[in-house]
């Protein structure tokens, strides 16, 4: 995969998902777990972020929450920070 537009909407993508496995977590009491993870996410964002600049990973986290939103029953409420 070459297309750095879709290398960082699948980084986006990934992320998005992994904030979602986060607020399962706290849910079902593994609050040090979602900790672990949110730690982490953070860090691939900015490994990310370094690697394709702010302004590209913020453009792919919009079209990953545009990509969404166009879903039925999906709501917002992501915690991946950009």
């Amino acid at each position: 995969m070459t297309d750095p537009i879709r290398q960082a909407r699948v980084a986006a993508l990934w992320m998005v998902h992994g904030s979602v496995l986060t607020r399962l977590l706290r849910e079902h009491g593994r609050g040090d777990h979602a900790d672990n993870l949110e730690a982490a996410l953070g860090e691939v964002s900015d490994i990310v972020a370094g690697a394709i600049g702010r302004p590209a990973l913020a453009r792919a986290m919009n079209w990953v929450s545009d990509q969404l939103w166009d879903q039925p029953g999906i709501s917002g409420g992501t915690t991946v920070r950009h």
